[in-house]
């Protein structure tokens, strides 16, 4: 049955009161334990606490608090703690981050427990020595595993080696690579230049194309107009030419160019 105790500890007057007297072989135990300092509460936020049951038949129980907050905490026990009928003396032992320990002690009574029948054995029960067992443990369950452990470290350093030489292989090929890069992108911004001049040239011709282009077509309608022109004379000299042959052959009298006839002094009609 776990039994609910309430301790009390005075760490100025090492005084202490246990406010649960019926303590039975078998039982857990709950404790709730307050700790004063001259009858004042005693702050003691962020220390450690041990609590060790020294049980009359020589074995002991040990807790550990990691952190405690005020000046009180809660410390569980297992029937381990009271499988020894007698009294038992415990030990309170706080430590601060500085190393400073203030050690106090209580003491209570385990009774006769006639209403059960116990088979467990008592024991020790240390949180300290379970810890270094366990280390202890986990060191002989790796020690296996050294060998081939060593052996992994013995080829990742020789695939680190080998990384190593290939990065620095790569490294160089990249550092060829951007120089020949370098060249191309030289060459191609020359030719990018001589492109945007021949474009430019290119742009300049087809504007001197057009222009020659309108000037030609300008002269081919000129040209026309002319040749139309000539066609209109041709026409008038070949009628006016005809009217002189007809004349000629009629003894037609000759005209000036107003139509009128032309006389000579004595005022003859002058003929062909």
């Amino acid at each position: 049955m776990q039994k609910p105790i309430a301790l009390s500890i005075d760490t100025v007057n090492n005084s202490s009161v246990i406010s649960y007297d019926n303590i039975r072989k078998g039982d857990t135990l709950q404790m709730t334990i307050k700790i004063f300092q001259n009858s004042g509460n005693l702050d003691l936020t962020g220390q450690k606490m041990h609590v060790v049951l020294n049980k009359p038949d020589g074995y002991s129980v040990e807790k550990i608090i990691q952190s405690v907050t005020g000046n009180q905490f809660i410390v569980n026990f297992d029937l381990q703690a009271t499988l020894a009928v007698g009294y038992v003396v415990g030990i309170i032992e706080i430590s601060n981050s500085n190393g400073t320990n203030i050690t106090n002690d209580f003491t209570f009574e385990v009774k006769e427990n006639p209403a059960s029948n116990i088979i467990i054995q008592s024991s020790n029960q240390i949180e300290t020595l379970q810890q270094i067992e366990a280390l202890i443990a986990t060191y002989n369950a790796n020690a296996d595993n050294l060998a081939v452990q060593n052996q992994l470290a013995i080829q990742n350093k020789a695939d680190l080696t080998n990384l190593n030489s290939t990065a620095g292989n790569l490294a160089d090929r990249l550092e060829i690579d951007i120089s020949t890069g370098t060249g191309v992108a030289i060459r191609l911004e020359d030719d990018i230049a001589k492109g945007n001049q021949l474009d430019s040239n290119l742009k300049q011709d087809i504007t001197q194309g057009t222009t020659l282009h309108n000037v030609l077509l300008v002269d081919i309608t000129n040209g026309n107009n002319v040749a139309d022109y000539l066609k209109t004379l041709n026409f008038e000299y070949i009628k006016s030419m005809f009217n002189l042959v007809e004349k000629l052959l009629d003894n037609a009298r000759l005209t000036d160019e107003s139509d009128n006839y032309l006389t000579d002094e004595n005022g003859n009609y002058l003929t062909m």
